[in-house]
């Protein structure tokens, strides 16, 4: 009736690097938006951004985009350094089990979806932050099925 497993160190490793690329990736990516100011002048002429009604200044209108941007970056690192965190606990002291697969899937899945919605599909970080994406989803994937033969194992230990 056990289903929890004990994390492969290779599995772990991979989890973590997986994890470590979507964050430098992410925070590259950042660094670039708020430091050219070309991407500055082209969100201002975002015809939607209303800049008329505003009525703010250049540097006040900087400081709106540095804090979106800066955000943006937040919410997008959150669940990779949780999965990477939780991913720790898990190999040192706790087990894995299909639940622990089901949710981190679901998540990444949910934040891929999240990424993908305003970025720019050109963009190498774009592009190497999705490969980490489906890659962990694999992962993860390749987990569960460990989970579900190790549970098959122990079902035939007892008969």
């Amino acid at each position: 009736m056990k289903e929890n497993i004990q994390m492969t160190r290779s599995i772990y490793y991979l989890i973590v690097g997986l994890c470590a690329t979507i964050i430098m990736s992410n925070s590259i990516e950042t660094i670039i938006k708020v430091k050219d100011s070309g991407l500055f002048d082209l969100w201002l002429s975002n015809p939607n951004l209303n800049v008329d009604k505003i009525g703010q200044t250049k540097e006040q209108l900087y400081s709106i985009y540095l804090s979106m941007c800066l955000s943006v970056f937040v919410i997008r690192i959150i669940t990779p350094i949780a999965l990477a965190i939780n991913s720790y606990f898990s190999f040192i002291k706790l087990r894995v089990n299909k639940l622990f697969v089901s949710i981190w899937v679901v998540l990444l899945i949910g934040l891929f979806a999240f990424t993908s919605l305003g970025e720019t599909y050109y963009s190498i970080f774009f592009i190497l932050s999705g490969v980490c994406y489906v890659s962990l989803v694999f992962v993860l994937l390749y987990l569960g099925s460990e989970i579900s033969k190790q549970k098959n194992k122990n079902i035939n230990k007892r008969t």
